[in-house]
């Protein structure tokens, strides 16, 4: 089906969700600065877009501790004086919701859709996201122009907006194992029906991307000596449970939300 962007409805409604910086930028601010850098162009060529993801679900706080411990082996991403970016995810799904519920109910070869937006370079991107039965992401990128209504086709019909999904990011990149870290925080989720908005404030997500194995990088090692280990994640699914009035089943990510509790509360 043809999907109908309306990117200024969705700049104007991620504007409502994001307020100030979080307060844990204060404290990896001297970290944040002793990085090397590399460039969006530098990055944008290592594309990553068939790969295998590794996540962990951390308490913020520890965010620089990480950061000193890995300024020797990783450059962080730095563009238009940026070093720290916003990103505003849209999400589509149907009106019954079919592509949350097939992750819920363990289905592979599933899509998802959404629309990204760099807040602070005002570049945005349709994203179509394939997890195959080898549990490998395939994603393809289609650039959009500004904040102009557009159309785009997409692989299931009666595809809307489902859920806004709005947080913090630093990315990192080690170029000898060519593999990317990107470090979330201050994540905000609301349903565009302008419900509840649900705010993980003490929550940190780091998700190493890379063609192959974890072994041996230097962020797994880390995470390891610090205690912590690999966990199952998804933003949308996680948001779409956190705005949820309890219609929808969610037995798959109960121990997720459990996880999270966990690890705000460190």
């Amino acid at each position: 089906m043809e999907l109908r962007l309306e990117q200024a409805r969705y700049r104007s409604d991620h504007g409502e969700l994001r307020g100030q910086s979080h307060d844990i930028e204060k404290s990896c601010a001297t970290m944040v600065a002793k990085f090397s850098v590399h460039n969006l162009k530098e990055q944008s060529a290592i594309t990553l877009a068939d790969r295998t993801d590794s996540k962990f679900l951390l308490p913020v706080r520890v965010l620089p501790r990480f950061l000193g411990a890995l300024n020797t082996d990783y450059t962080i991403l730095e563009e238009s004086g940026h070093r720290v970016f916003t990103y505003e995810n849209t999400y589509f799904d149907t009106p019954a919701w079919d592509l949350y519920l097939q992750h819920q109910n363990g289905k592979m070869n599933r899509h998802k859709f959404r629309l990204r937006r760099y807040h602070e370079t005002d570049i945005s991107y349709f994203e179509k996201k394939f997890k195959t039965n080898k549990n490998r992401t395939v994603k393809e990128r289609i650039s959009c122009a500004e904040d102009r209504s557009s159309d785009i086709r997409v692989e299931e019909d009666s595809v809307k907006p489902s859920l806004y999904v709005n947080y913090r990011r630093l990315t990192l990149w080690n170029h000898a194992a060519n593999e990317r870290l990107t470090l979330d925080y201050d994540l905000c989720y609301r349903r565009p029906e302008k419900t509840k908005v649900a705010r993980l404030d003490g929550l940190l997500i780091a998700e190493l991307k890379r063609h192959g194995k974890a072994n041996g990088s230097p962020f797994v090692k880390t995470a390891k000596d610090f205690g912590f280990s690999p966990q199952t994640f998804s933003k949308y699914c996680t948001g779409v449970c956190l705005t949820d009035n309890g219609s929808l089943k969610n037995n798959r990510f109960k121990s997720t939300l459990t996880e999270i509790k966990k690890a705000s509360a460190l």
